[in-house]
C-alpha cells in the first residue's frame, strides 16, 4: 500500500537522522518521530486500527496520543489544509437523513443543528471524535476505526449499516465521516445506499454521492472491496430483534441496564422494546412482535418474563434471546454457564450478537409451559418462603434461607406417581423435582447427571425420607458432590428419566413450576423435544 512506504520511508529517514545529528535534544525529536511512524506502519501492516485505541466515547487514551504525536500533527496539517482548499462544504447532504463530512469539529456543530443531524457515525481511527458533550448536544455516535485508505471489515461494514439503519429508524438524522469525507465514509455510505436497495449497482451508489459531493472517491482497494461485498450478497441488514422488558424484574433492573443492554444489541440489530404491563404480559407483547416480522425475540427480565416470552415462540421459526434480571435467572445460567453467574448481563448479550441457536425441548405441566422444573417438597418451601421483599433484599440468599428451612422441617408427603405408561407407584418423598432444565445449582433436580434441555426427557429426582434434618442435608451434600455414577449407588438418592409423568396428590397441594407457586390435584407433565429455538453461549 502506498500510505505504508510513504510512512515506512518516514520512519528510516527520522532514524537517519537522529543517528547522523549528534545533538542530543534534536535525536530525541527524531527517535520520536521515528517510533511513531514505525507505529503507523506497524498498524497498517497488520490491518490493525485498534492500535489507536479508539475509545466507544471517540477519544483516544492520552497515553497512545502521546506515541503518535508527530503523526498526529503531521496529519492534522495536511488535513486543514486540505479542508481550507477543498472544492466542497465540510458537511453535504446525501439524502433525506443522510449526510457526508470531512473529520467534524466544534465550529460543525453549528451546521449539524441547522440540518438537524443528531447522530455520528466515526469511521476513523486514527483522531478524537467531536466531543458532542461540550456542547450539551444529545447526539447519537458509533465510531467504527478504519485506517485511512482501507476499508472497513465485513462485519464493521455490517454493524454500520445497521446502527445507520437504526438510527434512521428512530426517527434521526445520520451524518458519515472520515477525515476528509473522500473515501472510508464514501465506501460506508454507498455500502448503505446498495443495502438499502438492492437493485442498485456499486457504479449507481457511487454515482449518486459524487453527483452531490464531488470530491468523493474509493481508490482501487476500496472499490474492489466494496464490489466483492455486493456480490457475495452481504450488504443487507440484520434481524429485527424485539426486546420484551419487565421493568419490575429484579426491583427495576432494567431501568438501570437498559441503556448498556441497547447500546450493545443496536449495532448488530434492528430493535423494538416493548416493556410489560398488569394487562400486556410477555406472551402477549412477543406474539405481537412476532406477528409483525421479529425475527429474534429476547425476554429481559426474570424465569417468569422468559417464560412468558417463550410461550409464544413456542412451535415458530422465532428465536427466543434471555436477558436475565430476575433473582434465580436459572434458564440463563442454563444456557450461557458459569459466565451468567459473574457477568449476567454481557454473557447474555455476548450470545444474542454471536447468534448461536439451539432447539430446546420444552414441556406442558396441567397445560402451561414449562422450561425448567416442577417440585413438591424442599423446592417448592423453598420458592415459597421468599417472598419479593426477601429476593430484592437479599438475591439469592432469600432462596438459601428458604431451602435451610425446609430441610430443616424435614416434613414428607406421600403420593402417587406414574412414569410414562407403567403402573402407578406409591412414593413417600420429602423432595419430589422433575426437570427439563436446570443448573448443578439447582441441587436438589441433580439425581443423575446435568440434565440435558435438548435430549427429549425429563429428569426425576426425589429423596429418600430420613429420621433427622441431619441426615437429610447429606442427602443434599450428595447431590452436590458425588458424581452421576456415584448418586446410582447413593441409598438417599432416586433418580429416573421419563418423557411422562403423572403425579396425584390426596387432596389439594402446592407446587412449584418455574419458580411459581401453583396449586392443583394432580400434575400432568409431558415432554416435548426440540420445539423452541433458543440463542445459548455453550453446547447443550
Amino acid at each position: 500500500m502506498k500510505m505504508v512506504k510513504y510512512y515506512v520511508l518516514g520512519a528510516i529517514a527520522a532514524a537517519l537522522l537522529a543517528w547522523f545529528i549528534p545533538f542530543w535534544p534534536v535525536q530525541i525529536l527524531f527517535l520520536w518521530i521515528c517510533f511513531s511512524l514505525a507505529a503507523v506502519s506497524t498498524a497498517y501492516l497488520l490491518k490493525y486500527p485498534s492500535m489507536f485505541r479508539k475509545r466507544e466515547d471517540g477519544s483516544i487514551p492520552i497515553y497512545v496520543r502521546w506515541l503518535f504525536i508527530p503523526f498526529l500533527l503531521g496529519t492534522d496539517a495536511y488535513n486543514s489544509w486540505a479542508r481550507r482548499n477543498d472544492k466542497v462544504p465540510a458537511i453535504q447532504q446525501i439524502d433525506e437523513n443522510l449526510f457526508l463530512a470531512c473529520r467534524l469539529f466544534g465550529k460543525d456543530v453549528e451546521t449539524l443543528h441547522e440540518y438537524g443531524v443528531n447522530a455520528i457515525l466515526d469511521v476513523t481511527a486514527e483522531f478524537d471524535g467531536l466531543d458532542w458533550t461540550a456542547y450539551q448536544w444529545d447526539c447519537a455516535y458509533l465510531n467504527i476505526p478504519v485506517l485511512d485508505h482501507t476499508s472497513p471489515t465485513g462485519e464493521q461494514l455490517n454493524t454500520a449499516l445497521n446502527w445507520i439503519d437504526q438510527q434512521i429508524r428512530d426517527g434521526k438524522k445520520v451524518v458519515v465521516h472520515c477525515a476528509l469525507g473522500r473515501g472510508r465514509s464514501v465506501l460506508t455510505m454507498a455500502a448503505y445506499l446498495l443495502a438499502r436497495d438492492n437493485t442498485l449497482s456499486v457504479l449507481d451508489a457511487l454515482n449518486k454521492i459524487q453527483s452531490i459531493r464531488a470530491t468523493a472517491r474509493l481508490n482501487k482497494r476500496q472499490l474492489r472491496s466494496l464490489s466483492k461485498i455486493k456480490q457475495g450478497g452481504r450488504l443487507k441488514f440484520t434481524r429485527s430483534l424485539a426486546l420484551i422488558a419487565n421493568p419490575v424484574a429484579g426491583g427495576g433492573k432494567w431501568l438501570e441496564e437498559k441503556d448498556d443492554i441497547l447500546a450493545q444489541l443496536n449495532p448488530h440489530y434492528r430493535v423494538t422494546v416493548h416493556e410489560t404491563t398488569e394487562s400486556l404480559d410477555g406472551t402477549h407483547l412477543a406474539r405481537k412482535a412476532i406477528k409483525a416480522g421479529a425475527e429474534v425475540v429476547v425476554a429481559c427480565g426474570g424465569d417468569g418474563t422468559i417464560t412468558e416470552v417463550a410461550a409464544a415462540c413456542v412451535d415458530t421459526n422465532a428465536i427466543l434471546g434471555l436477558i436475565p434480571l430476575g433473582t434465580a435467572n436459572t434458564l440463563s445460567h442454563v444456557l450461557h454457564g458459569y459466565a451468567s453467574k459473574i457477568v449476567p448481563i454481557g454473557s447474555a448479550c455476548d450470545a444474542i450478537i454471536e447468534g448461536k441457536v439451539i432447539e430446546m425441548d420444552t414441556a406442558l405441566c396441567n397445560g402451561e409451559l414449562m422450561l425448567l422444573v416442577a417440585a413438591v417438597g424442599f423446592e417448592q418451601q423453598m420458592i415459597s418462603s421468599a417472598d419479593r421483599t426477601q429476593k430484592d433484599a437479599g438475591g439469592q440468599l432469600a432462596y438459601l434461607r428458604g431451602l435451610w428451612d425446609a430441610i430443616s422441617k424435614n416434613d414428607t408427603g406421600t403420593f402417587e406417581i406414574r412414569f410414562d405408561n407403567e403402573e402407578s407407584v406409591k412414593l413417600t418423598t420429602p423432595s419430589l423435582v422433575i426437570a427439563n432444565a436446570a443448573p448443578v445449582t439447582t441441587a436438589l433436580a441433580q439425581g443423575g447427571d446435568v440434565p440435558d434441555a435438548t435430549d427429549g426427557k425429563l429428569d426425576i429426582t426425589w429423596l429418600e425420607p430420613q429420621e433427622s434434618s441431619d441426615k437429610q442435608f447429606l442427602s443434599l451434600a450428595e447431590l452436590v458432590f458425588l458424581s452421576g455414577e456415584s448418586k446410582k449407588e447413593s441409598e438417599r438418592i432416586r433418580y429416573r428419566q421419563a418423557k411422562q409423568v403423572i403425579v396425584k396428590f390426596s387432596g389439594m397441594e402446592h407446587y412449584a413450576l418455574d419458580g411459581e407457586i401453583k396449586q392443583a390435584e394432580e400434575l400432568h407433565i409431558q415432554i416435548h423435544s426440540n420445539n423452541l429455538r433458543v440463542m445459548a453461549s455453550k453446547p447443550e
